[in-house]
């Protein structure tokens, strides 16, 4: 399946509100960027008792980069039903196979793990067999607005191709999701590529009609689907 996952990093609620409400009822995903500056600059608003009492249609997956996050899942869990998946980074300092481990002990929710531009496939070996989606980064985490593609992280256009390509043929069941500085230009090609989620922050919510955005880019990846059938 292909899907369009509209990506919401905001420092507010009210910026929050605003995002969701402007996408939720022409999707059946959103992705939530957490940051809390402990393993990439930026902090996020992410007020899981506050989007509980959100009437959030929508399936939830949380794109954790930070350092510890699962008292971060366990708050969300608690409070927000909709949650479907968490993503957590290969770059924590932490054994990535004790994390999905954890996880996968505390819940039943889908488990996936994201690699930024500069990090290997190798990082992720223990767990690229058990995990139920790998995120490839194709900017550096932080902020929305970046181009995508990463060269001071050594992370060129052509190495995110050749790191998807690389995952497919590890495991060619892989649920792969791309995130970063993605432009209506490189859909067709990550299609092709073997990506599944193209996950959309700026590309949805810079446009001045983010409902008409993401629609569009839905009908894309219908057409696209009906053509690699």
């Amino acid at each position: 399946m292909l899907e369009i996952v509209p990506a919401i990093l905001v420092q507010s609620e009210k910026e929050f509100l605003k995002n969701l409400r402007s996408v939720e009822n022409n999707c059946s995903l959103i992705q939530i960027d957490i940051l809390d500056n402990t393993l990439f600059k930026n902090t996020t608003w992410n007020d899981a008792k506050a989007v509980g009492l959100i009437d959030v249609s929508a399936a939830v997956e949380l794109h954790l980069m930070v350092e510890n996050p699962i008292p971060i899942i366990e708050e969300w869990m608690h409070h927000v039903k909709t949650l479907k998946r968490v993503i957590v980074h290969a770059e924590m300092h932490r054994p990535i196979g004790s994390i999905v481990s954890s996880i996968r002990d505390l819940s039943d929710l889908e488990v996936a793990v994201a690699v930024n531009p500069e990090t290997p496939l190798s990082a992720i070996e223990e767990v690229i067999h058990s995990i139920d989606q790998l995120t490839i980064m194709s900017v550096h985490p932080g902020f929305q607005g970046q181009k995508f593609g990463d060269e001071q992280h050594v992370g060129s256009v052509e190495s995110i191709f050749h790191k998807i390509e690389q995952a497919k043929n590890h495991r060619s069941d892989l649920i792969i999701e791309i995130d970063g500085g993605v432009t209506d230009d490189l859909i067709k090609p990550l299609v092709q590529s073997g990506v599944n989620r193209i996950c959309a922050g700026s590309l949805i919510f810079k446009n001045d009609e983010p409902a008409k955005k993401l629609k569009e880019l839905t009908e894309m990846l219908k057409t696209l689907n009906n053509y690699t059938k």
